[in-house]
């Protein structure tokens, strides 16, 4: 129930009734007795803003983040290469 009401709140197009959700949502986990839920609310509770923007804007970073892993990969896997123009070549060519 707690997962579900979740979605919920993301998917709310007000955003002053979006932010009383979330607040709602907060005090409930903290207070069901749920370990996990509890810890995920005072994570929530400290990154508010952002979660309510994330929400907001619908903006999110995955992309960036899957490129910053595919550029983790290949600096794996590219042990021994010198030359940084080569390197520099080699992301270009794996994330386009």
């Amino acid at each position: 129930m707690m997962k579900e009401w979740f979605y919920d709140i993301s998917q709310i197009k007000s955003y002053r009734k979006q932010q009383q959700e979330f607040d709602d949502w907060i005090s409930n986990a903290r207070g069901c007795g749920i370990k996990e839920f509890q810890k995920h609310a005072k994570t929530f509770q400290s990154w508010r803003k952002e979660i309510l923007n994330a929400f907001k804007y619908g903006i999110i970073n995955g992309v960036t983040e899957g490129f910053n892993n595919k550029i983790k990969v290949l600096k794996r896997s590219s042990y021994g290469i010198r030359n940084f123009n080569r390197f520099r070549t080699r992301i270009f060519q794996c994330t386009s």
